[in-house]
């Protein structure tokens, strides 16, 4: 076993419950349960159908060891829930975004949470597990640098990564449920090797560039993601062996995930291990990419402080981020086109729906909606893509943390322009940050889709005070119908 391994390995194993910071158990609650509440409407779309359908065919149900499918009764083998339960929670796009940038939330949740169940662990294993996870993923992730930099030679240029995605979070995955199963320091190890050889690819910047429609894979289906983190645990426990020096040489992980030479660091994936952690989690607002959030918290605020009703609106221009290319004009054919088509996030937010109801079925086929999206999108503009670059870039040369985005109305013989930092709910701006009572709201709205409203309450109050909960079946039971 490698040093970093080693040093990884070792304070997987050692650190308890009792070890986190208040901070850290709290954000680990609050992720549980926007991620649950994520994971609930996705049963009524055709990818969360098929995430059901294909766990359940898989099997596994025989035996002691099942866990059950987030919103059903359907108990499968870890491995198959952890599956489904990752679709789940990633159909809507409303799923949040950790430190490092990573849609690492559902590998990263659905791991630990189904293996809970599957051993009978408390509500505290499940919140040390799932800290766990987040922090091997997003250590993992920062070791080898692939954001979107600002170039200061080139001023306003952005150095974009040639490669990105989740890989990491499998790997965290896998130590989140192999944390579960108790392994020692030896089979953690392998567990994590096992993930790294067999952890989905980087193909986060192929769905920037894709042509519509937007297929369920999108920028890597986190179903997978969940599926291998916890059959790496599962062949490590069962004495399956990995290669321990994942990290190192001229061919490691970080090689053939992308990264390119001299970006990794392998240091910084043991460097303050225990006295700064990565659960910090960026929330979503909408049932959109981030990509485009920003934007619309402006437009959002532009029309209510001003009291612009939906007709009133003559023109609208968005300056999202630079990376993403937006198909306004494309027809709608899937499901996920509608989280990538600003006319029509535009059109929900223009009549203030609520965004937890953004991907109803009946929102989207409603002949009011389909007219004034007819109707606006020839008054809707993306700026020019060397301007948004330019701007985004010389934002993060200021404060690389930054992911600014702007909107501009024009609507009442006016023009009303905004600008924003970071989007709402993000991490980095504390006074944007989602407080408890907004996610509880988001969550309500989400669940009581397929819950009944004791029900919602119940599940929402137990999350909350998960360090209280003796067996993590009592949660499963309260989010099935």
């Amino acid at each position: 076993m490698s040093e970093v391994m080693d040093r990884l390995t070792s304070f997987i194993t050692r650190t308890q419950f009792n070890d986190l910071p208040e901070d850290v158990i709290h954000e680990t609650k609050r992720v549980l349960l926007d991620s649950i509440g994520c994971a609930l409407p996705g049963h009524a779309v055709e990818r969360g159908k098929i995430a059901i359908g294909f766990a359940k065919k898989l099997g596994g149900s025989s035996g002691t060891t099942r866990s059950t499918i987030i919103g059903t009764k359907d108990k499968v083998c870890p491995a198959n829930a952890a599956f489904a339960d990752g679709e789940l929670i990633n159909t809507l796009d409303f799923d949040a975004l950790s430190r490092a940038g990573l849609h690492d939330t559902p590998t990263v949740i659905s791991a630990p949470l189904t293996q809970a169940e599957a051993v009978g662990a408390s509500g505290k294993d499940l919140i040390l597990a799932t800290a766990l996870a987040f922090e091997i993923s997003g250590r993992i992730k920062l070791a080898a640098p692939g954001g979107y930099a600002a170039s200061p030679e080139q001023g306003g240029k952005i150095l974009f990564p040639e490669v990105g995605g989740n890989s990491p979070a499998t790997l965290g995955g896998a130590a989140g449920a192999g944390k579960l199963l108790k392994l020692n320091q030896g089979k953690m190890g392998f567990a994590i090797a096992i993930a790294g050889y067999i952890c989905p690819p980087n193909t986060l910047e192929q769905v920037g560039h894709s042509v519509r429609p937007v297929r369920m894979t999108k920028y890597t289906p986190p179903g997978w993601g969940a599926h291998t983190a916890v059959s790496s645990a599962m062949l490590a426990d069962m004495g399956y062996t990995g290669d321990t020096s994942l990290f190192d040489g001229d061919f490691g992980f970080w090689r053939y995930t992308g990264a390119l030479k001299g970006q990794w660091n392998t240091e910084k994936v043991v460097d303050g291990l225990g006295k700064s952690w990565f659960v910090q989690i960026n929330y979503k607002q909408y049932p959109a990419g981030l990509c485009i959030a920003g934007a619309l918290d402006k437009f959002i605020q532009i029309i209510g402080e001003n009291d612009i009703r939906p007709e009133e609106i003559e023109h609208v221009t968005l300056q999202p981020h630079p990376r993403v290319q937006f198909h306004g004009e494309a027809k709608l054919v899937t499901h996920d086109d509608y989280s990538f088509n600003p006319v029509y996030l535009l059109t929900c937010a223009a009549h203030r729906l609520a965004p937890t109801d953004w991907h109803e079925e009946h929102v989207r086929q409603d002949v009011k909606i389909q007219k004034y999206m007819r109707w606006l999108t020839p008054k809707v503009s993306i700026a020019p893509w060397d301007e948004i670059e330019k701007d985004f870039a010389l934002a993060k040369l200021e404060d690389p943390r930054t992911y600014q985005q702007r909107c501009e109305v024009v609507a009442k013989g006016k023009t009303f322009r905004g600008v924003a930092r970071h989007p709402k709910g993000g991490w980095w701006a504390e006074d944007l940050r989602n407080t408890d009572e907004e996610l509880v709201k988001k969550f309500v709205g989400n669940a009581s889709k397929v819950l009944s409203s004791d029900k919602v309450n119940k599940a929402a109050q137990t999350i909350m005070q998960l360090e209280k909960l003796g067996n993590t079946a009592e949660l499963l039971n309260i989010l099935a119908p």
